[in-house]
């Protein structure tokens, strides 16, 4: 068995569940503020003040811990999916803190999810190197490209919302958020590497103080604030539970692409591969299925609400009674 199932899978595992109940607390937290703008920037001033998004936060270092101490274990291309099991922990809690219930489709969805993960522990068995540093270049290239690219998925979000196109605001948002969680996640992986180094005998305050002089550490601070605060933008509307399946997909999936093709990571050979690539389509139908399930479930409730409105505002509409019949009431 390779380090990577023995020590880095528990890890991941750990810090997915821990990544899935933080957002649960700051949605409570974030719905009982003032509805959010733009980046979400002000929203997240507020929060920081409020002891339970605080409670989250909190859970969330832990969680990042746990993530730093996979990724020097394991490859990202497998650590990066295993994350996504933060979206079932949170999907199956929300139910009763959030009052959003899971329909057959979202508990098949957790299933073929949770069926993939194993596949994906099968394909890592004997296989889980880490790969090599990201060189500065390549950091900056992410700052930038990630950057925009999570503007852009900001501002179409803004729009939505602003339109009242709930699940599509939220979609947005996840995605912005996803992609910004993604280039976190590489910044991180870059801290896991040094601590990979320190076990080969290297002293670590050297390595910590090199890591200082590059990009990685002012990249996860920035993609980290900019992650969070969209998060909240997604997590404060009607459509809670879309958003975070988007976000959870995003963030898992972008960096087993950029593993595989930038970082040296060696892909799983043989049958390992073909287990591989099989818990990738799992693993994204799952997302996928909850992402529609809730979709689903928010536009339903979007139009019952709706058809409640519009009976409340026109009580007398369609009934040639009804004015006669006020008429006669107030004389």
């Amino acid at each position: 068995m390779s380090a990577a199932i023995a020590y880095g899978l528990p890890a991941a595992v750990g810090s997915a569940a821990l990544y899935g109940v933080a957002p649960l607390v700051q949605a409570v937290a974030a719905r009982r503020e003032q509805a959010g703008t733009g980046l979400g920037l002000g929203l997240l001033a507020r929060l920081v003040r409020r002891p339970l998004w605080l409670g989250g936060l909190a859970v969330e270092m832990v969680a990042f811990v746990l993530e730093v101490y996979a990724l020097s274990v394991a490859p990202v291309a497998m650590i990066g999916p295993v994350m996504a099991l933060d979206m079932i922990v949170f999907t199956l809690l929300a139910g009763r803190a959030l009052r959003e219930h899971l329909s057959r489709l979202g508990a098949a969805a957790i299933c073929v999810m949770v069926v993939g993960i194993g596949l994906l522990a099968y394909a890592f068995e004997e296989h889980g190197e880490v790969g090599s540093l990201a060189s500065t270049r390549v950091m900056l290239l992410f700052l930038s490209v990630g950057l925009a690219f999570s503007l852009l998925a900001a501002g179409g979000a803004n729009r939505a919302a602003g339109r009242h196109r709930v699940a599509s605001a939220a979609m947005g948002f996840g995605v912005a958020a996803g992609t910004a969680y993604a280039i976190a996640t590489l910044a991180t992986r870059q801290f896991g590497l040094v601590l990979d180094e320190r076990r080969s005998g290297s002293f670590l305050g050297g390595y910590l103080l090199e890591l200082l002089r590059t990009p990685a550490p002012y990249l996860l601070i920035v993609f980290s604030v900019l992650a969070v605060s969209l998060e909240q933008r997604g997590l404060q509307g009607e459509a809670a539970v879309v958003a975070f399946p988007v976000t959870s997909g995003v963030s898992a999936f972008l960096p087993v692409v950029l593993g595989l093709t930038m970082f040296d990571e060696p892909a799983p050979a043989g049958g390992h591969f073909v287990a591989f690539v099989l818990a990738l389509v799992l693993i994204a139908a799952g997302i996928a299925g909850l992402a529609r399930d809730r979709a689903a479930a928010v536009g339903a409730s979007e139009a019952e609400t709706g058809r409640h409105g519009q009976s409340a505002r026109m009580p007398c509409e369609g009934d040639p009674g009804c004015a006669g019949d006020k008429q006669a009431g107030e004389a």
